[in-house]
């Protein structure tokens, strides 16, 4: 009797634990929290390089409006 109610209660032990397990583990890889942290990422790094690309763009540009305009002085300058 004793045997058998010590059996009995490391089974319901054992599955307890396992429930406990399972619904622990099922909260850590739920597939849609997955995607959804994915796609944060995702977003975060786009608008990094989105900084990024538009502040070498203006720099890009400012270049393009000045150089000409210093190349042409640098050459009238040296014709006189």
């Amino acid at each position: 009797m004793v045997a058998l109610r010590a059996v009995l209660v490391a089974a319901l032990a054992a599955r307890a634990d396992a429930a406990g397990l399972r619904g622990r583990t099922a909260l850590t890889v739920n597939p849609i929290r997955r995607v959804v942290t994915m796609l944060q990422g995702m977003q975060t790094k786009i608008v990094e390089e989105g900084k990024r690309d538009q502040e070498l763009y203006d720099k890009f540009m400012c270049y393009c409006t000045t150089g000409a305009k210093d190349l042409a002085a640098s050459v009238q300058a040296a014709e006189t």
